[in-house]
């Protein structure tokens, strides 16, 4: 139901409004002048605004929405604010719904409204609508700012990514790269098993190490280089039945924010030592709490 609206038909849709997004945060940072912190001016913006274009965001609520996901989702504010944004957040979700029901949208709460109106409840969209906005939010924010470190430290791969030519394997390689994501939802073995030498008897829960994967040389040779050019797969957006819907828009944000980022600022480079960079204090989610910039 909800896969519908992540179809690279209707992806790429949104790609107009997306690098109109990027160009609109590009703007406010060249504005403000350096230095500037990339993950409050460009990776969290940026997500938080292609949510709100997918949700169907009114444009006049659309700064108070992003500001409330900001605020829910920076690991750096103490937990009742962040509560309290969240508290917020689903309280306008809920409203926003019950205007989706009495005229819906092209946007995909709109679609689900018109399509499934008769199979969901009022409850369950304003959870998918904000399934969407923390699966969506969260990851992409996080990748946006450690790739754009990435692309920093290593002006050959910031080249090429300012050029765009390869930007599409350029972004896979990030994602296995970097992955974002540490480990997906604990499964429960159906029946015992040995997988690698290890035994796993039935009913023990099981945490998966999504980078351990991705950096393990059995599946990618020489897993722990950098190559652009790779063509082996990885498991940053999961696998199989647990495959992100939302992989698409994921991908066409990066691909569209790079090159649009790096040709802006020709001249981007940290405004701090690299050692000196502060990452976020998190199992779940890789990222940074704050990516000092200048140019």
């Amino acid at each position: 139901m909800i896969a519908a609206g992540f179809t690279a038909r209707r992806v790429q849709r949104l790609r107009p409004r997306i690098e109109s997004i990027v160009s609109a945060a590009l703007d406010e940072m060249e504005r403000a002048g350096p230095p500037a912190d990339l993950v409050q001016c460009f990776a969290l913006p940026i997500p938080s605004m292609v949510i709100c274009e997918l949700l169907g965001v009114p444009y006049a609520d659309r700064a108070e929405f992003q500001q409330r996901s900001v605020i829910r989702f920076d690991g750096t504010r103490d937990m009742r604010t962040r509560m309290a944004a969240e508290a917020a957040s689903l309280k306008y979700m809920a409203g926003l719904v019950a205007r989706k029901r009495a005229d819906p949208d092209e946007a995909l709460l709109g679609t689900l409204v018109r399509e499934h109106g008769e199979e969901v409840d009022d409850g369950e969209l304003v959870g998918i609508g904000d399934l969407l906005l923390l699966g969506g939010h969260e990851t992409t924010a996080n990748m946006l700012a450690l790739g754009s470190l990435f692309l920093l430290e290593n002006p050959e791969h910031a080249e090429a990514a300012r050029d765009g030519e390869h930007i599409d394997e350029m972004v896979e390689e990030l994602l296995r790269y970097l992955s974002v994501v540490q480990s997906g939802v604990p499964r429960v073995a159906r029946e015992d098993v040995t997988l690698a030498g290890q035994h796993i008897r039935r009913g023990e829960r099981l945490l998966c190490s999504l980078p351990s994967a991705n950096h393990d040389d059995a599946l990618t040779p020489e897993a722990e280089r950098f190559d652009a050019t790779r063509t082996t797969g990885h498991l940053a957006f999961g696998h199989g039945i647990h495959y992100c819907i939302g992989a698409p828009l994921a991908r066409l944000e990066m691909r569209l924010a790079y090159p649009a980022l790096l040709r802006r600022f020709p001249g981007l480079g940290l405004a701090v030592a690299s050692d000196e960079v502060a990452f976020r204090p998190s199992s779940v989610f890789y990222g940074l709490r704050e990516l000092p910039v200048t140019w």
